[in-house]
């Protein structure tokens, strides 16, 4: 499963680093894919992944992490 989300302070590759290292506790997550242009991220997944748990823990970096479902 994909599911994509926007993260408007994501900006560089610091900002994937810090959400690649809070996705390594979800053992669900597949693989992420990043834009930094349209500040998106594609979380690839399989089941029993709770996206808003994972959403929680991106957003707990900080501000400019907010998660914003798409």
């Amino acid at each position: 499963m994909q599911t994509t989300v926007q993260i408007p302070g994501m900006h560089c590759k610091s900002c994937e680093t810090l959400i690649r290292d809070v996705s390594a506790d979800f053992p669900e997550v597949t693989g992420l894919k990043f834009d930094f242009g349209k500040k998106e991220v594609a979380v690839d997944s399989a089941d029993g992944f709770d996206v808003n748990k994972w959403a929680t823990a991106v957003s707990a970096l900080g501000p400019d992490y907010e998660v914003k479902m798409t």
